[in-house]
Parts: structure tokens; C-alpha cells; sequence
């Protein structure tokens, strides 16, 4: 049994894969200031788990894993980003892209081989507005995270304090509680749907549209023709192994 472990600047979402399947797909808060406990997740995990595959954003977590797990290097694997320059495009910078936009390229092109052209939003810390173009990344937007920007926004304005954060809300609201999570919930989508409209004219193209991310589940998709894919950086991650699996797979065998 193996492990899938996708790495954000707040969180930690992992899931066991077994006979080709992703079993429950866990989360887990973390403090930059306490890699300790991290370390101390994956050694926990190796107990379970034959091999973890791990995508990350964020280099001194890296850092702390690999160096304090010497003794299993063998056992963890980094996705390397260099090795899926393939999937974007000539005009982007790949030093600066980070790694589980890659991975969610390679995701959607898997799992959705009949599509050539996809817009991927994912909801976290950050919010991300990727396009994909031919099975190739071609440029993005990064918008300040759901929670990130209001919570931000509570700190700094005195007037505001104590707001709880929920999924009802109406276009306008009465007060001031109210009128943030119109805010927070209308106007935030509405900003998101915009940019998804503004991609499709300019580059008339019949595009997919994927939602993933902790916050993508406050979205209502019911009412529109977007996907959401809880598992969709796991995937990647999965899909990215097993093609360097099978890639050192050819070249033993043409050996």
C-alpha cells in the first residue's frame, strides 16, 4: 500500500492507493513553525505505507522531510517538475511554476483524454486560474485565497471582528455580517465565473473547466457545467509516478 501526499503552504492531503484506486482522501492542518509534527506524520505513515509520493509547494518542508528521514529515502519520492517540462508551454516560466499546477496538467489530461483544453480553478491558500491549451500549461492567474483575503481583511479593519464564516448568505446583506458573506460567497464566485468567461473569449476555445481545492466545495455546481475533482492533485500525482514507472520499464527492457 502506498501513499499519496499533496503538500499546500497550510495543509496536508494524503490518501492510500490501493489495486489502482484512491481509498479516503484525508486532511490535515500544519504550522511552518512546527515541522516537527510533519516529520513526525510521515514517520507514522511509513509504518503503513511501502512507499509515499510526495507533490509540494513549499521547499522547507522538503527540507525538513529529507533530512530527518535519511534512513527512508528510499521509501519517499519528490515529483520533480523537470520532468513534466513537456506539458508546458515554451513562453512560460517553469522555475516559477509551481508544482501541483503541473501535476493537476497531468491529472486532467488523464482523466479526461477526450479534451485538449481545460481551465483549472483551485481553491486554497491561494486562489488559481490555470490554462491548459493543446495538453499544454499556458499561463495562469493567482488570486489572494477565499479565506486568506477576508480573514486579512477582519484583522485590519477594526470595525469588524468576530465574523463567522458560512455558506448562506444573500446578494445583499442587512448588516455587516451579512453583507461579507455576500461578499464572500456571491461576489467571490462572481469574480471567479467572470475570469473563467473572459479565458473562454479570448481564446475561443471549448474549455473544460475544473474546480479543486479546500474551498471548492462552497461552489454550487448543480447550476453550472463545472467538474469538481476533490482528487484530482492526487491523481496527478499517481498518474506522474506511474509514468516514470513505466518509463524505466521501457528502457530496461530496449536494454
Amino acid at each position: 500500500m502506498n501513499l499519496l501526499v499533496d503538500i499546500g503552504n497550510t495543509s496536508i492531503k494524503f490518501s492510500s492507493f490501493v489495486d489502482n484506486s484512491l481509498k479516503k482522501i484525508s486532511q490535515i492542518k500544519y504550522s511552518k513553525k512546527d515541522l516537527k509534527s510533519v516529520t513526525l506524520f510521515f514517520k507514522n505513515k511509513l509504518k503503513t505505507h511501502s512507499k509515499i509520493y510526495i507533490c509540494s509547494v513549499v521547499s522547507n518542508v522538503d527540507k525538513a522531510i529529507i533530512k530527518n528521514l535519511k534512513s527512508h529515502r528510499k521509501q519517499i519520492f519528490f515529483i520533480s517538475k523537470k520532468k513534466l517540462s513537456y506539458l508546458v508551454h515554451k513562453t512560460v516560466n517553469l522555475r516559477q511554476l509551481g508544482n501541483d499546477r503541473i501535476i493537476n496538467v497531468l491529472s486532467a489530461i488523464n482523466i479526461y483524454p477526450k479534451s485538449k483544453f481545460f481551465i483549472i480553478v483551485d481553491l486554497g491558500t491561494a486562489t488559481t486560474l490555470d490554462t491548459i491549451i493543446n495538453n499544454k500549461y499556458y499561463g495562469g492567474v493567482i488570486l489572494p485565497g477565499l479565506t486568506t483575503s477576508y480573514e486579512n481583511l477582519i484583522s485590519l479593519a477594526s470595525g469588524i471582528k468576530n465574523m463567522k464564516f458560512s455558506n448562506k448568505s444573500n446578494i445583499i446583506g442587512k448588516n455587516t455580517n451579512q453583507a461579507l458573506m455576500s461578499g464572500f460567497n456571491v461576489g467571490y464566485k462572481i469574480m471567479i465565473e467572470s475570469y473563467i468567461k473572459l479565458i473562454k473569449s479570448t481564446y475561443k476555445r471549448n474549455f473544460k473547466v475544473i474546480f479543486t481545492g479546500g474551498y471548492a466545495t462552497s461552489i454550487d455546481y448543480k447550476k453550472t457545467n463545472f467538474i469538481y475533482r476533490e482528487d484530482l492533485t492526487l491523481l496527478g500525482i499517481f498518474f506522474y509516478h506511474n509514468f516514470l514507472n513505466e518509463k524505466h520499464r521501457i528502457i530496461k527492457q530496449q536494454k
